[in-house]
């Protein structure tokens, strides 16, 4: 999902914004999980429990994806599949286009597995 022309600078500098915290969320919760410190545990306890519930109580949408449409002017999709953000991202990094659903599996686990080696990091060891 790139700028568009009819959203205006501010709108895209706004959109690019909410662009870049999803990314450093999505880096942070897929690998803080590996590091030393109790804050970074709690962070990924935190941040993806947050993702989950709200993936939840909003049908698989993420929030942070919708304040981005918003501020770009792009249309919600029918489905959450098609906004999926890793999928966009993992495009953009390695330049290899994944399936919607493969793309959401693999949130789901990698995120699941971080939350749990975090949650038992900070409270059985």
């Amino acid at each position: 999902m790139g700028p568009t022309n009819e959203t205006g600078w501010l709108n895209n500098r706004i959109a690019d914004f909410f662009y870049l915290l999803h990314v450093a969320i999505t880096f942070f919760c897929a690998f803080a999980w590996l590091g030393p410190y109790e804050w970074m545990w709690w962070g990924v306890f935190v941040l993806y429990g947050a993702t989950e519930i709200l993936w939840l109580l909003r049908d698989g949408y993420c929030i942070i994806t919708d304040i981005e449409r918003y501020f770009r002017g792009v249309p919600r999709p029918e489905s959450h599949l098609d906004q999926n953000f890793i999928r966009r991202l993992v495009r953009t990094i390695v330049r290899r286009d994944i399936q919607p659903e493969s793309a959401r599996k693999l949130t789901r686990i990698w995120g699941r597995v971080g939350w749990l080696v975090a949650t038992v990091r900070l409270f059985v060891l």
